[in-house]
């Protein structure tokens, strides 16, 4: 009677040690898959972070290439009033810069007046 008993706590064992794995091994699961979430949400953030700072430094390129573009037509603009002030030539426009805020980031945004656009040279 002694080997039934026996058999019986060997079986008994090995069912609680598979269930005990099973459980620490699912915990393991998780831990291993939150440490990747948030590796990833690391990694999404930095990268938003980096898109930000590439567009704010394009932003910038683009007001101070707009100030330079101003810059250039004013100069034109009163040296050929200057030089033929009767002239019927067009005077080039000046861009006015526009900041609007975008609902969605609350960003602003500087946008080209395209009103005054002068095409040169229409017929090539």
């Amino acid at each position: 009677m002694e080997w039934p008993l026996v058999i019986a706590t060997f079986v008994l064992g090995i069912v609680l040690g598979y269930v005990g794995r099973t459980i620490v091994a699912r915990n393991n699961e998780s831990t291993s898959k939150d440490k990747v979430l948030e590796q990833t949400r690391l990694e999404l953030g930095q990268h938003k972070q980096e898109v930000t700072d590439h567009f704010e430094g394009h932003y910038k390129q683009l007001a101070e290439l707009t100030e330079q573009l101003n810059r250039v037509n004013r100069q034109w603009n009163e040296a050929a009033n200057t030089l033929a002030p009767k002239s019927k030539a067009k005077a080039l426009p000046t861009f006015s810069a526009k900041e609007t805020v975008d609902t969605r980031s609350s960003q602003t945004h500087e946008q080209l007046d395209t009103d005054n656009v002068i095409i040169v040279n229409q017929n090539n």
